[in-house]
């Protein structure tokens, strides 16, 4: 009477003996495995336990009465010294400490010690995918056949929030685009998160404000908003009242449609600036523009893309109200001209110096305070 395969299992030698025949064989353990697996039934042995007895056959032992237990426990990653734990922690990126931190308390603890470091973190939410670059390296997350934003956002902040959310993160540049309202800072941003600069590109001024008021004030030197995709004008008072905006020193801001000279005021604090102004009046308003910023203390420099809601921008009449002459000689390139001025600072020993840029239906004002 032939044995049963159950009563196969239960018999060491025998499966042993199988093991080694596939030893003699001498194909890739993977393939021996799964052969054993259909010969003995794939519940009858442990890949471990496969593979223990395969190498001990493979290098000439045949002793299949070996006593195991007479070895020592193998040894885990928890088993490791912690020394020997952080030179492991310390040579991964940030990325890879955070799979590290899921195992168990002692080795995220370890990984916790490793402060993370980013360079350049730029996100983007958009259409129906969610992208992101951490220095170097790339993700994204895309809808695949999903009816719902939610759905993809919530599985690219699964592997994207806790690397942000690892304590001690610091991001010199942290750059955010975002199309969609239904993402919070609370989400995604550690408290408290404090890069050097921040990019925000989005639609909608409670959105850019609820981002930008998450990241550390006076830690935050240069702030770049572009709301230029904007579905309407936007009141964009929120932003400046901000202490994000009030404590920085740098700040390029795109608005929707361009501010008005008299907005200008909340740009007083800062040493350089970008932004969009338009006019009804250019002749008037660049004079406007040079003594609201002759006020500015700590000003160096700023440009201004200044749009006139005529078609061609009045360089002549500008010029004219400046005092300055139109360069005299051959025609520049597609026929736009330039102007400088300078204007000296009362009291003082310094100089505004401004280079009037003529662009099709606007103008670029260069602005920089010399000796």
């Amino acid at each position: 009477m032939e044995a049963s395969p159950d009563t196969l299992k239960l018999d060491h030698h025998h499966l042993k003996s199988c093991i080694y025949y596939e030893v003699l064989r001498k194909k890739p353990i993977f393939d021996s495995y799964r052969d054993f697996c259909d010969t003995v039934g794939k519940d009858a042995m442990e890949y471990p336990d496969f593979e223990f007895w395969y190498y001990r056959f493979y290098h000439g032992s045949r002793d299949f009465d070996y006593d195991r237990s007479a070895e020592l426990e193998p040894k885990t990653l928890t088993d490791m010294p912690v020394e020997l734990m952080s030179k492991i922690a310390g040579n991964l990126d940030p990325v890879e400490r955070t799979r590290l931190r899921t195992m168990n308390h002692a080795i995220k603890d370890v990984a916790d010690s490793f402060p993370p470091v980013f360079e350049k973190i730029d996100i983007s939410v958009i259409g129906w995918s969610m992208n992101w670059t951490l220095d170097s390296k790339q993700f994204w997350c895309e809808n695949e056949g999903e009816t719902s934003k939610e759905v993809y956002i919530k599985k690219g902040l699964e592997n994207l929030a806790p690397v942000l959310k690892m304590p001690n993160l610091q991001v010199k540049h942290f750059s955010l685009a975002l199309f969609d309202e239904t993402l919070k800072p609370d989400d995604l941003l550690p408290v408290p998160f404090s890069p050097k600069i921040a990019c925000i590109t989005g639609r909608f001024t409670n959105q850019v404000v609820q981002f930008l008021s998450a990241m550390t004030p006076g830690n935050l030197e240069s702030i770049d908003i572009d709301m230029s995709l904007a579905e309407r004008r936007e009141h964009y008072g929120r932003i400046f009242e901000t202490d994000q905006f009030k404590q920085a020193e740098n700040v390029d801001f795109k608005p929707y449609y361009g501010l008005n000279v008299e907005d200008l005021a909340n740009f007083s604090h800062l040493k350089k600036f970008t932004c969009h102004l338009s006019s009804n009046n250019a002749v008037e308003d660049v004079l406007r523009i040079r003594d609201i910023i002759l006020t500015f203390e700590k000003f160096k420099s700023c440009v201004l893309i200044f749009r006139n809601e005529i078609t061609r921008f009045p360089i002549r009449g500008i010029a004219d109200a400046l005092g300055e002459e139109i360069p005299i000689g051959s025609i520049p390139e597609h026929g736009y001209r330039t102007i400088t001025h300078r204007y000296s600072i009362p009291d003082s020993n310094e100089c505004l110096k401004l280079k009037i840029k003529e662009e099709p239906g606007h103008c670029i004002v260069d602005i920089v305070k010399v000796c």
